[in-house]
């Protein structure tokens, strides 16, 4: 081979590697450049962490507490002569939403059923009161419902599951938007009849099938009961227990207490005609 050749070839190496290293220091020095916008590798032992502690719930000292239950059935302007039970049944709108701003400019603060039986592992308000309203009307939806989010208080709505979607009655929807509100949804039965005449079977079916449908409904447990018409006994009331529901209220009138009976509870029954006054001496008495 010439020496002219060799000496081409040397020349021609030479630049390559030349150029290689260029291109090495280049591409190591882009490298550690990433490599620096990176965040820190944290080892193990640079890890810090915090325990996550459970807030504990502030327990209640008082050995009971009166917690009056409301008993209403539709909000509506309503004085028909020949219809005396849906007259009696009936609490206008004004005296309604006057009866609310009474009791919250009075101290009371509305509670559901869930937080009765919470306690006293947690402590109640310190003057709590429960809205119950009978039946599932489709004016409890669009008054006292409507009023109560408005005013900052909560409701329990007792609904008769085979009624949704009537002319009168609350549909699907509404009861689930009532929930998803923060409101408490309660089962009156599949069809208002009266427990006390029923064969365990179909006794069993109204208590259960409606409980099933109103927890579809709203995706929450249904823990709260309303006998129709107040008609209740014994074997009923265990019936009711092994359902899985853990209240359950009566048209018995008194202020119900945290000591009563879970199954027989309660409540104060609001008629058409009472005043502010009267209203107020209701919750109020002993």
């Amino acid at each position: 081979m010439k020496k002219s050749t060799i000496k081409l070839i040397l020349i021609t190496v030479g630049v390559f590697l030349i150029l290689a290293g260029i291109t090495i220091y280049f591409v190591m020095n882009k490298i550690k450049a990433d490599q620096a916008k990176l965040p820190p590798v944290i080892e193990e032992g640079d890890v810090k962490t915090t325990p996550v502690v459970a807030e504990q719930p502030t327990p209640d000292s008082r050995n009971e507490v009166a917690v009056p239950i409301l008993m209403y059935h539709h909000i509506r302007v309503y004085n028909n002569p020949e219809d005396k039970t849906g007259t009696n049944l009936s609490v206008s709108t004004e005296n309604f939403k006057a009866q609310a701003d009474y009791l919250k400019n009075s101290g009371y603060t509305t509670i559901t059923f869930q937080q009765l039986l919470d306690f006293p592992t947690k402590k109640l308000p310190e003057k709590p009161i429960i809205l119950t309203f009978d039946d599932g009307y489709k004016n409890g939806y669009d008054v006292a419902y409507r009023y109560l989010k408005e005013n900052n208080q909560i409701g329990v709505f007792y609904i008769i599951s085979s009624y949704l979607g009537r002319e009168d009655q609350m549909t699907e929807s509404q009861v689930k938007e009532i929930s998803s509100a923060g409101m408490e949804i309660g089962s009156h039965t599949v069809g208002h009849l009266d427990l006390t005449t029923l064969s365990s079977a179909k006794l069993s079916r109204e208590l259960v099938d409606s409980k099933s449908a109103l927890e579809a409904i709203t995706s929450k447990k249904v823990i709260s009961f309303c006998y129709p018409s107040g008609k209740h006994n014994g074997n009923v009331e265990e019936a009711v227990k092994n359902s899985g529901y853990l209240t359950a209220s009566t048209t018995n009138i008194a202020i119900s207490t945290t000591s009563e009976n879970r199954l027989t509870m309660s409540r104060l029954r609001i008629n058409p005609a009472d005043s502010i006054t009267g209203f107020a001496g209701k919750v109020t008495s002993k």
